[in-house]
């Protein structure tokens, strides 16, 4: 038996990298996945967003929406329970990066990192929750946050704003949740090797800062997360195995944070 069979899953931002391997994942595990992504084709590979779902081991829905759209999380929500009748675990995946001189940040890149990262991520939270508290079982909540919640990089200032409230945001959730059996629990991956940060980590200097602060060697030569490397701990969160976690920021950065 798979550690999600029968379970119903909503993935944001699960077209590329790491919210393609959850969903992935969660496919193998045994549940079924509805994909929420603004995008229509996946970054990773170009497949369209209803292929990807399509593939899934378990099945799969997809819907394009953005996250800072209340209506487009209302009809993800709506359309989940519609065909599944039920909302078992929310992950959100949905994010932005800009890597960028604090001083050259224009309000507008402000305002859109914080918007997709930190009130897409709460909006998306709120509706599972309300969903959760009506059903005889409740769910669990995974936020994706980073390991940049708690350290920083130069150009990263914003993004680790962002993050670090997705991570503190992810404490106060639970907390309000916890009495109804609803678990909420935040994923905080290190530098993983995707599209997302492709254009930033091709300059040799933030490879050489960013592998410096990477202690463990896994004795290749790509020293960066893989994103099917963190999708596990995403199941972990998800699935009983951590049925007494909540509240908790789980760091996998290679020992990042332990430096």
């Amino acid at each position: 038996m798979g550690k999600l069979d029968g379970k119903v899953a909503v993935i944001t931002g699960g077209l590329s990298g790491i919210g393609r391997q959850i969903a992935r994942r969660f496919g193998e595990e045994g549940a079924l996945v509805a994909i929420m992504d603004a995008r229509e084709e996946s970054r990773d590979d170009g497949m369209g967003g209803a292929e990807v779902a399509a593939s899934l081991a378990a099945g799969g829905r997809f819907m394009q929406g953005d996250v800072r759209a209340p209506e487009d999380l209302d009809a993800l929500f709506a359309d989940a329970v519609g065909a599944y009748g039920r909302i078992d675990v929310l992950v959100c995946c949905a994010g932005v990066a800009l890597f960028k001189p604090a001083e050259d940040i224009t309000p507008d890149e402000f305002d859109t990192v914080m918007a997709v990262n930190v009130r897409g991520t709460f909006l998306a939270d709120q509706r599972a929750i309300r969903q959760m508290k009506t059903q005889p079982e409740r769910g669990v909540i995974v936020n994706v946050a980073s390991n940049f919640a708690f350290v920083a990089a130069p150009e990263a200032a914003l993004y680790c704003a962002s993050k670090g409230a997705v991570a503190t945001m992810t404490k106060g959730l639970a907390l309000e949740a916890a009495p109804y059996g609803i678990r909420i629990n935040a994923l905080c991956p290190g530098a993983t090797a995707t599209e997302f940060n492709s254009a930033h980590r091709a300059r040799a200097e933030v490879v050489d800062d960013w592998k410096s602060k990477t202690p463990l060697d896994l004795g290749r030569e790509q020293f960066l997360a893989l994103p099917e490397e963190i999708a596990p701990s995403a199941v972990f969160l998800a699935c009983d195995d951590s049925r007494y976690m909540t509240g908790a920021n789980l760091v996998v950065d290679g020992g990042w944070n332990a430096q």
